[in-house]
Protein backbone atom coordinates (compact mmCIF):
# COMPACT_ATOMS: atom_id res chain seq x y z
CA UNK A 1 0.00 0.00 0.00
CA UNK A 2 1.15 3.53 -1.19
CA UNK A 3 1.85 5.83 1.68
CA UNK A 4 0.04 8.81 0.85
CA UNK A 5 2.56 11.22 2.51
CA UNK A 6 5.40 9.93 0.83
CA UNK A 7 3.97 10.27 -2.36
CA UNK A 8 3.15 14.01 -1.68
CA UNK A 9 6.51 14.57 -0.56
CA UNK A 10 8.20 13.03 -3.33
CA UNK A 11 5.60 15.10 -5.98
CA UNK A 12 7.41 18.41 -3.84
CA UNK A 13 11.19 17.49 -4.28
CA UNK A 14 10.29 16.72 -7.88
CA UNK A 15 8.93 20.21 -8.25
CA UNK A 16 11.28 21.77 -6.50
CA UNK A 17 14.12 19.99 -8.37
CA UNK A 18 12.82 21.19 -11.81
CA UNK A 19 12.61 24.72 -10.41
CA UNK A 20 16.18 24.41 -9.13
CA UNK A 21 17.16 23.10 -12.93
CA UNK A 22 15.37 25.77 -14.32
CA UNK A 23 17.12 28.53 -12.23
CA UNK A 24 20.45 26.82 -12.85
CA UNK A 25 19.82 26.34 -16.74
CA UNK A 26 18.73 30.03 -16.80
CA UNK A 27 21.16 31.81 -14.37
CA UNK A 28 24.41 29.80 -13.77
CA UNK A 29 24.20 28.21 -17.31
CA UNK A 30 23.73 31.31 -19.38
CA UNK A 31 22.17 31.18 -22.61
CA UNK A 32 24.57 31.36 -25.90
CA UNK A 33 23.76 33.73 -28.42
CA UNK A 34 25.70 34.53 -32.24
CA UNK A 35 27.16 37.44 -33.40
CA UNK A 36 28.81 38.06 -37.25
CA UNK A 37 31.97 39.00 -37.35
CA UNK A 38 34.91 39.15 -40.40
CA UNK A 39 36.79 36.25 -41.26
CA UNK A 40 38.79 38.74 -43.50
CA UNK A 41 39.40 42.57 -43.88
CA UNK A 42 36.54 44.37 -45.80
CA UNK A 43 36.83 47.82 -47.23
CA UNK A 44 34.45 50.54 -47.03
CA UNK A 45 31.95 50.64 -50.21
CA UNK A 46 32.20 46.90 -50.65
CA UNK A 47 28.70 44.98 -51.11
CA UNK A 48 27.86 42.15 -49.05
CA UNK A 49 26.56 40.14 -52.22
CA UNK A 50 30.13 40.04 -53.63
CA UNK A 51 31.67 38.73 -50.67
CA UNK A 52 32.47 34.76 -50.83
CA UNK A 53 30.06 33.24 -48.23
CA UNK A 54 32.60 32.34 -46.11
CA UNK A 55 33.53 35.84 -45.37
CA UNK A 56 32.13 36.00 -41.95
CA UNK A 57 32.13 34.01 -38.97
CA UNK A 58 29.55 33.20 -36.39
CA UNK A 59 30.84 33.83 -32.95
CA UNK A 60 29.40 32.05 -29.73
CA UNK A 61 28.62 34.85 -26.75
CA UNK A 62 27.28 34.42 -23.54
CA UNK A 63 26.13 37.74 -20.91
CA UNK A 64 26.03 37.51 -17.76
CA UNK A 65 22.57 39.41 -17.19
CA UNK A 66 19.91 40.87 -19.74
CA UNK A 67 21.20 44.65 -19.52
CA UNK A 68 24.46 43.18 -20.70
CA UNK A 69 22.86 41.17 -23.59
CA UNK A 70 21.40 44.05 -24.62
CA UNK A 71 24.57 44.58 -26.76
CA UNK A 72 23.05 42.11 -29.07
CA UNK A 73 20.81 45.15 -31.04
CA UNK A 74 24.09 46.95 -32.27
CA UNK A 75 25.85 44.05 -34.02
CA UNK A 76 24.29 41.75 -36.62
CA UNK A 77 23.28 38.29 -35.84
CA UNK A 78 23.60 35.43 -37.96
CA UNK A 79 19.52 36.45 -39.17
CA UNK A 80 20.39 40.09 -40.29
CA UNK A 81 23.16 39.14 -42.23
CA UNK A 82 20.86 36.87 -44.40
CA UNK A 83 18.55 39.52 -44.95
CA UNK A 84 21.35 41.78 -45.25
CA UNK A 85 22.79 40.16 -47.86
CA UNK A 86 19.28 39.04 -49.91
CA UNK A 87 18.61 43.03 -49.81
CA UNK A 88 22.24 43.88 -51.23
CA UNK A 89 23.55 45.99 -48.60
CA UNK A 90 26.51 47.83 -48.60
CA UNK A 91 29.35 48.27 -46.09
CA UNK A 92 30.32 52.08 -45.46
CA UNK A 93 33.42 51.66 -43.09
CA UNK A 94 36.02 50.19 -43.08
CA UNK A 95 36.28 46.05 -41.39
CA UNK A 96 39.07 44.36 -40.23
CA UNK A 97 39.66 40.91 -39.39
CA UNK A 98 37.55 39.44 -36.92
CA UNK A 99 36.12 42.58 -35.81
CA UNK A 100 32.17 42.27 -35.07
CA UNK A 101 29.82 43.32 -37.92
CA UNK A 102 28.13 46.35 -35.98
CA UNK A 103 24.57 47.64 -37.61
CA UNK A 104 25.91 50.88 -37.84
CA UNK A 105 28.65 49.89 -39.97
CA UNK A 106 26.01 48.62 -42.76
CA UNK A 107 23.35 50.60 -44.93
CA UNK A 108 20.61 48.40 -45.93
CA UNK A 109 16.43 48.78 -46.24
CA UNK A 110 16.58 45.99 -43.70
CA UNK A 111 19.09 46.63 -41.22
CA UNK A 112 17.65 46.08 -38.27
CA UNK A 113 18.98 49.35 -36.95
CA UNK A 114 17.06 51.74 -39.16
CA UNK A 115 14.09 51.71 -37.54
CA UNK A 116 16.33 53.46 -35.02
CA UNK A 117 18.48 55.82 -37.03
CA UNK A 118 16.75 56.37 -40.35
CA UNK A 119 19.72 56.99 -42.63
CA UNK A 120 21.01 53.34 -42.45
CA UNK A 121 17.89 52.11 -44.35
CA UNK A 122 18.40 54.58 -47.24
CA UNK A 123 19.72 52.29 -49.55
CA UNK A 124 19.39 53.98 -52.49
CA UNK A 125 21.38 57.63 -52.74
CA UNK A 126 19.20 59.00 -55.10
CA UNK A 127 16.54 59.32 -51.78
CA UNK A 128 15.94 61.33 -48.30
CA UNK A 129 14.04 61.83 -45.36
CA UNK A 130 11.88 64.80 -44.69
CA UNK A 131 9.51 65.81 -42.25
CA UNK A 132 6.18 66.74 -42.92
CA UNK A 133 4.15 68.66 -40.09
CA UNK A 134 0.39 67.21 -39.53
CA UNK A 135 -1.58 70.51 -39.84
CA UNK A 136 -4.56 68.53 -39.58
CA UNK A 137 -3.89 66.82 -43.17
CA UNK A 138 -3.02 63.20 -42.15
CA UNK A 139 -4.85 60.15 -42.49
CA UNK A 140 -6.62 58.93 -40.00
CA UNK A 141 -4.72 55.92 -38.46
CA UNK A 142 -1.76 56.82 -40.28
CA UNK A 143 1.44 54.69 -39.16
CA UNK A 144 4.85 53.36 -39.87
CA UNK A 145 5.32 51.43 -43.05
CA UNK A 146 2.37 53.03 -44.97
CA UNK A 147 2.82 54.56 -48.22
CA UNK A 148 1.22 57.82 -49.11
CA UNK A 149 1.03 60.03 -51.95
CA UNK A 150 2.02 63.72 -52.22
CA UNK A 151 0.51 66.33 -54.34
CA UNK A 152 0.55 70.35 -54.25
CA UNK A 153 -2.14 72.61 -54.62
CA UNK A 154 -1.94 75.64 -55.81
CA UNK A 155 -5.26 77.80 -55.56
CA UNK A 156 -4.26 81.11 -56.75
CA UNK A 157 -1.86 82.36 -58.74
CA UNK A 158 -0.55 86.09 -59.04
CA UNK A 159 0.57 87.93 -61.28
CA UNK A 160 3.71 86.56 -63.01
CA UNK A 161 6.71 87.80 -62.48
CA UNK A 162 8.54 89.78 -65.25
CA UNK A 163 12.23 89.04 -65.49
CA UNK A 164 14.19 91.43 -66.97
CA UNK A 165 17.64 90.70 -68.93
CA UNK A 166 20.69 93.38 -69.26
CA UNK A 167 19.71 95.20 -72.69
CA UNK A 168 22.09 93.78 -75.24
CA UNK A 169 24.88 95.93 -76.03
CA UNK A 170 23.94 98.17 -79.41
CA UNK A 171 26.76 97.86 -81.91
CA UNK A 172 27.14 101.31 -83.73
CA UNK A 173 28.93 101.68 -87.44
CA UNK A 174 31.19 105.46 -87.70
CA UNK A 175 29.16 105.16 -91.29
CA UNK A 176 25.58 105.43 -89.51
CA UNK A 177 26.21 108.62 -87.21
CA UNK A 178 26.22 112.17 -88.37
CA UNK A 179 28.74 113.16 -85.95
CA UNK A 180 31.16 113.63 -89.27
CA UNK A 181 33.14 116.30 -87.43
CA UNK A 182 34.22 114.61 -84.31
CA UNK A 183 37.32 112.06 -85.16
CA UNK A 184 36.36 108.41 -85.02
CA UNK A 185 38.93 107.89 -82.09
CA UNK A 186 36.94 110.70 -79.96
CA UNK A 187 33.52 109.11 -80.89
CA UNK A 188 34.74 105.69 -79.89
CA UNK A 189 35.24 106.91 -76.74
CA UNK A 190 32.53 108.54 -76.07
CA UNK A 191 30.10 106.01 -77.15
CA UNK A 192 32.22 103.43 -75.55
CA UNK A 193 32.15 105.35 -72.40
CA UNK A 194 28.21 105.12 -72.53
CA UNK A 195 27.71 101.32 -73.14
CA UNK A 196 28.28 100.99 -76.79
CA UNK A 197 30.49 98.79 -78.45
CA UNK A 198 32.00 100.32 -81.74
CA UNK A 199 33.49 98.80 -84.43
CA UNK A 200 34.93 100.09 -87.93
CA UNK A 201 32.52 99.67 -91.06
CA UNK A 202 33.01 97.55 -93.16
CA UNK A 203 31.87 97.79 -97.31
CA UNK A 204 28.07 97.58 -97.16
CA UNK A 205 27.80 96.92 -93.64
CA UNK A 206 25.46 99.62 -93.08
CA UNK A 207 22.53 97.89 -95.19
CA UNK A 208 23.19 94.64 -93.63
CA UNK A 209 22.97 96.18 -90.35
CA UNK A 210 19.96 97.06 -90.74
CA UNK A 211 18.45 94.68 -93.17
CA UNK A 212 19.34 92.00 -89.66
CA UNK A 213 17.51 94.69 -87.41
CA UNK A 214 14.48 94.70 -89.24
CA UNK A 215 14.43 90.91 -90.13
CA UNK A 216 15.13 90.51 -85.79
CA UNK A 217 11.78 93.23 -84.86
CA UNK A 218 9.94 90.92 -87.69
CA UNK A 219 10.75 87.54 -85.76
CA UNK A 220 9.63 88.88 -82.67
CA UNK A 221 6.79 90.02 -83.86
CA UNK A 222 5.45 87.11 -85.11
CA UNK A 223 6.32 84.82 -82.23
CA UNK A 224 3.24 83.49 -80.39
CA UNK A 225 2.90 84.17 -76.54
CA UNK A 226 3.61 81.59 -74.55
CA UNK A 227 0.05 80.76 -72.39
CA UNK A 228 0.60 82.36 -68.59
CA UNK A 229 -0.64 80.28 -65.62
CA UNK A 230 -3.34 82.40 -63.85
CA UNK A 231 -5.48 79.61 -62.16
CA UNK A 232 -5.50 77.27 -59.86
CA UNK A 233 -3.51 73.72 -60.80
CA UNK A 234 -2.37 70.35 -58.16
CA UNK A 235 0.21 68.24 -59.30
CA UNK A 236 1.31 65.07 -57.96
CA UNK A 237 4.70 65.24 -56.78
CA UNK A 238 5.68 62.18 -54.99
CA UNK A 239 4.23 58.46 -55.75
CA UNK A 240 4.26 56.00 -52.86
CA UNK A 241 6.03 57.50 -50.46
CA UNK A 242 7.32 55.28 -47.19
CA UNK A 243 6.53 57.04 -43.87
CA UNK A 244 9.20 55.68 -41.69
CA UNK A 245 7.82 57.77 -38.46
CA UNK A 246 5.08 59.12 -36.90
CA UNK A 247 5.24 61.86 -34.52
CA UNK A 248 2.43 62.28 -32.01
CA UNK A 249 1.42 65.35 -29.18
CA UNK A 250 2.21 63.68 -25.89
CA UNK A 251 0.75 65.12 -23.01
CA UNK A 252 1.10 64.08 -18.97
CA UNK A 253 -1.48 62.33 -17.22
CA UNK A 254 -0.01 61.48 -14.00
CA UNK A 255 3.62 60.56 -11.84
CA UNK A 256 4.13 56.93 -10.90
CA UNK A 257 5.29 56.02 -7.26
CA UNK A 258 8.61 56.07 -8.85
CA UNK A 259 8.92 59.50 -10.14
CA UNK A 260 8.26 58.64 -13.98
CA UNK A 261 6.04 60.69 -16.07
CA UNK A 262 2.42 58.65 -17.55
CA UNK A 263 2.16 59.57 -21.14
CA UNK A 264 -0.70 60.01 -23.38
CA UNK A 265 -0.31 60.02 -26.97
CA UNK A 266 -2.49 62.85 -28.76
CA UNK A 267 -2.83 63.93 -32.49
CA UNK A 268 0.03 63.02 -35.37
CA UNK A 269 2.21 66.14 -35.25
CA UNK A 270 4.12 65.38 -38.28
CA UNK A 271 5.31 62.56 -40.61
CA UNK A 272 8.87 61.07 -41.94
CA UNK A 273 9.00 59.91 -45.39
CA UNK A 274 11.18 58.63 -47.83
CA UNK A 275 11.24 61.01 -51.07
CA UNK A 276 13.45 61.50 -54.28
CA UNK A 277 16.29 63.96 -53.87
CA UNK A 278 15.02 65.78 -56.97
CA UNK A 279 11.72 66.65 -55.24
CA UNK A 280 12.95 67.74 -51.97
CA UNK A 281 12.24 71.69 -53.58
CA UNK A 282 8.67 71.13 -54.62
CA UNK A 283 8.14 69.67 -51.36
CA UNK A 284 9.22 71.94 -49.42
CA UNK A 285 7.67 74.32 -50.89
CA UNK A 286 4.31 72.95 -51.14
CA UNK A 287 5.06 73.10 -46.87
CA UNK A 288 6.04 76.54 -46.82
CA UNK A 289 2.51 77.23 -48.60
CA UNK A 290 0.38 75.16 -46.63
CA UNK A 291 -1.92 73.48 -49.78
CA UNK A 292 0.34 69.62 -49.38
CA UNK A 293 -2.15 67.18 -49.28
CA UNK A 294 -1.44 63.82 -48.23
CA UNK A 295 -3.21 60.48 -49.54
CA UNK A 296 -3.11 57.25 -47.78
CA UNK A 297 -2.35 54.33 -50.16
CA UNK A 298 -3.29 50.75 -50.31
CA UNK A 299 -0.77 48.28 -49.18
CA UNK A 300 -2.17 46.66 -52.88
CA UNK A 301 -0.55 49.18 -54.84
CA UNK A 302 2.65 48.99 -56.44
CA UNK A 303 5.22 51.09 -54.86
CA UNK A 304 7.04 51.86 -58.25
CA UNK A 305 5.44 53.99 -60.55
CA UNK A 306 7.77 56.68 -62.31
CA UNK A 307 5.21 57.49 -64.96
CA UNK A 308 4.57 61.43 -64.81
CA UNK A 309 1.06 62.85 -64.56
CA UNK A 310 -0.75 65.57 -66.36
CA UNK A 311 -1.84 67.61 -63.20
CA UNK A 312 -5.54 69.30 -62.79
CA UNK A 313 -6.02 72.47 -63.60
CA UNK A 314 -9.51 74.65 -63.45
CA UNK A 315 -9.67 74.46 -66.89
CA UNK A 316 -9.82 71.02 -67.28
CA UNK A 317 -12.68 70.94 -64.14
CA UNK A 318 -14.85 73.31 -66.69
CA UNK A 319 -13.84 71.36 -69.47
CA UNK A 320 -14.51 68.23 -67.85
CA UNK A 321 -17.34 69.59 -66.51
CA UNK A 322 -19.01 70.89 -70.21
CA UNK A 323 -18.43 67.81 -71.67
CA UNK A 324 -20.55 65.82 -69.36
CA UNK A 325 -23.10 68.35 -69.34
CA UNK A 326 -23.45 67.60 -73.30
CA UNK A 327 -23.30 64.13 -73.18
CA UNK A 328 -26.08 64.24 -70.63
CA UNK A 329 -27.88 66.94 -72.78
CA UNK A 330 -27.56 64.76 -75.97
CA UNK A 331 -29.01 61.62 -74.31
CA UNK A 332 -31.65 63.30 -73.11
CA UNK A 333 -32.76 64.31 -76.58
CA UNK A 334 -32.15 61.00 -78.29
CA UNK A 335 -34.58 59.42 -75.55
CA UNK A 336 -37.58 62.68 -76.29
CA UNK A 337 -36.66 61.76 -79.76
CA UNK A 338 -37.19 57.64 -79.36
CA UNK A 339 -40.52 58.77 -77.37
Amino acid sequence: MINRGLLIIGIVLALIGFGAAFVVNQIIVRPTDYIIAARMDIAAGTYINELPEDAFIQIPVQFDNSSARKMLEGVAQPQDLVAMRAANAVIIQDIYMYQPLVLGAVISADNPAASRIARLGLDDPDLMVITIPAAGNVPSGLMTGDRIDLAVTVSSVADPLELTQDEPVTTLPFSQTSLGTIPPEALAEILEASGYSVTAPEEGSAANTTTSVEEENNTHLNEPEEPTLREPVTKLLVRGSLVINVQYARSVTGITAEGEAQLMRGEITGIDVIIPREAFEFVTMAINSGNLQIGLLSPLVDNTHDEPTLGASLQDFLDLYLSDREELIAESEMADLSE
